[in-house]
This record gives structure tokens, C-alpha cells and sequence, in this order.
């Protein structure tokens, strides 16, 4: 049997990147509903915010097996049979 695993994304990490990093992740990093953020600085709050709850990793995607500590959990598939 194989799984499926998502990616997330480091919440330290991206506190890290450059100004230019955060304005290109302002095309692709989405609240949750899929509101795009507004600037910089409300990115960078709602990182803050992440760690403030305790959060390591977020999701970059829908995932219903993932922890906050250590990301995607996996998800089990059935292997296609020859």
C-alpha cells in the first residue's frame, strides 16, 4: 500500500524570506476560503499568528489528516493492480 502526502509550508521559514519573496506569495498564499491577502505586513501578522497558536507547518491545501506540528499525516490509496 502507498500513501498520499501534502506539502505544507514552514511558518519560520517564510518569516525568514526577503520582502520580494513576500510579494510573489502574495499571488499564491491565500487565507483560508481562498481570500487573497491585502499586503505585506497582513501576511506577515497572519504568520505571526500561526506560531502564536503553536503551529510549525500550514497546509498548502485542503488536507484532512494534517498536524500542526509535523504536517500531512498521509492519506492511504490502494496501489493499482497490473
Amino acid at each position: 500500500m502507498s500513501k498520499i502526502v501534502h506539502i505544507c509550508l514552514s511558518v519560520r521559514g517564510a518569516l525568514k524570506w526577503p520582502k520580494p519573496e513576500f510579494r510573489r506569495a502574495l499571488k499564491w498564499v491565500t487565507k483560508t476560503g481562498g481570500e487573497p491577502y491585502r499586503d505585506i505586513d497582513e501576511l506577515r501578522e497572519a504568520l505571526m499568528d500561526e506560531l502564536a497558536q503553536g503551529h510549525e507547518v500550514i497546509p498548502m491545501g485542503e488536507c484532512d489528516n494534517f498536524d500542526f506540528k509535523t504536517g500531512c499525516l498521509g492519506h492511504p490509496t490502494e496501489e493499482a493492480t497490473p
